[in-house]
């Protein structure tokens, strides 16, 4: 009897083990969301105060402020002419608390990612070509991604109207003659997206632009409307889109369709391998927050350490070649890498299609 009673409590053990296993990644995530959750329905009447994109303090990079998008690897040179482009950047989610549905300007502690981890690291790629806004917005929480009531689409849609008046200021402020580029990551890429269908495509802007870096975000490939995805390196008017995962992962958005995927190493929409060879240069750091003795103005540049191939909608790094990429989300996603690891490939890319449009629009 005793000896029944053993084998079955080992047996559940052994059930438990492989159910939490095998379930980690779910218990991961409910456990991360109890602590994120803001304690209260989304009421407009508790949103934070609004930007006035009038006002520097609204903005986190504009071309007369200093800020970390100017910033460039020792080897990068800077920029010797002024540039013809201007750049419209949609940083991504940087506000984990439960204090609001949506991020208070203030929020020192937000803010500190998007000035160190995100110009620096994602939107400094257009910094020798081009002009950098990027509008500060009362980003949704990242609690929002995994609400299942409506709270989470109200954040979120309160988010985009900042987004809109960003870009409308965006446009004021600037020579509408000029070109520009639309890019973003994550949360800033699906505003960045809907922006695209809804202020640009089927309007005289959609010529003006270069083309749109639409990274880290589940773009689908019936999602883009009428504007094209980038099928050449030099094509412009298009979409370029991808999410990052290192190996077989399934990434952080499981239950998308037909993703859309840009190899950033051969700028094709394709399954073709793509080695390391083709790497110009990734550059790491350690994570979204700060780490304790770290330099983080510190831009090295490791080529070859990445190669890349998109499998099922999702780009793969097959064998990643450096440990300074370490940070990882579910479903082995490389999410917070998405521009870092084809740096200077993305910089290269960016200056070929500006020069490929200039000499079409002559």
């Amino acid at each position: 009897m005793l000896k029944k009673i053993l084998i079955s409590v080992s047996v559940l053990v052994v059930l438990i083990v492989v159910i939490g296993y095998t379930m980690r990644e779910a218990i991961f995530l409910a456990l991360v969301s109890s602590q994120i959750s803001p304690p209260h329905d989304f009421d407009p009447a508790l949103a934070p105060t609004a930007p006035d994109y009038s006002q520097q303090e609204s903005w986190a990079a504009l071309p007369d402020k200093a800020n970390p998008s100017t910033d460039r690897p020792d080897d990068v040179a800077s920029q010797d002419n002024p540039s013809n482009v201007d750049v419209f950047f949609v940083h991504p989610t940087s506000y984990a608390k439960k204090d609001n549905w949506n991020q208070p300007l203030s929020d020192t502690d937000a803010n500190w990612v998007v000035d160190n981890r995100i110009l620096r690291h994602q939107a400094s790629v257009f910094n020798t070509c081009c002009e950098i806004y990027a509008p500060r917005y009362r980003q949704a929480t990242i609690f929002s991604f995994m609400d299942q009531a409506d709270n989470g689409n109200q954040a979120l849609d309160l988010a985009y109207q900042d987004v809109v008046l960003a870009f409308d200021s965006f446009l004021a402020r600037r020579d509408n003659e000029r070109p520009f580029i639309l890019a973003g990551h994550s949360q800033g890429t699906k505003h960045a997206s809907r922006l695209l269908r809804e202020k640009i495509a089927d309007t005289p802007l959609l010529e003006k632009m270069v083309a749109a870096y639409l990274v880290g975000f589940s773009i689908e490939t019936d999602q883009t409307g009428d504007v094209p995805r980038c099928s050449q390196p030099t094509q412009s008017g298009c979409v370029n889109a991808w999410n990052s995962v290192e190996g077989d992962g399934t990434g952080i958005f499981p239950e998308a369709d037909e993703l859309i995927c840009t190899n950033p190493l051969t700028w094709l929409e394709n399954d073709d391998y793509a080695g390391h060879d083709l790497n110009e240069g990734s550059i790491g750091y350690p994570g979204w927050g700060p780490v304790e003795g770290e330099d983080s103005t510190q831009m090295i540049v490791e080529p070859g350490v990445a190669d890349a191939q998109c499998i099922d909608g999702l780009l793969s790094v097959r064998e990643l070649r450096t440990d300074s990429l370490p940070s990882r989300m579910p479903g082995n996603s490389m999410h917070v890498y998405d521009y870092s690891l084809f740096h200077m490939n993305i910089r290269k890319n960016v200056s070929a299609r500006i020069t490929a449009y200039l000499n079409q629009f002559k």
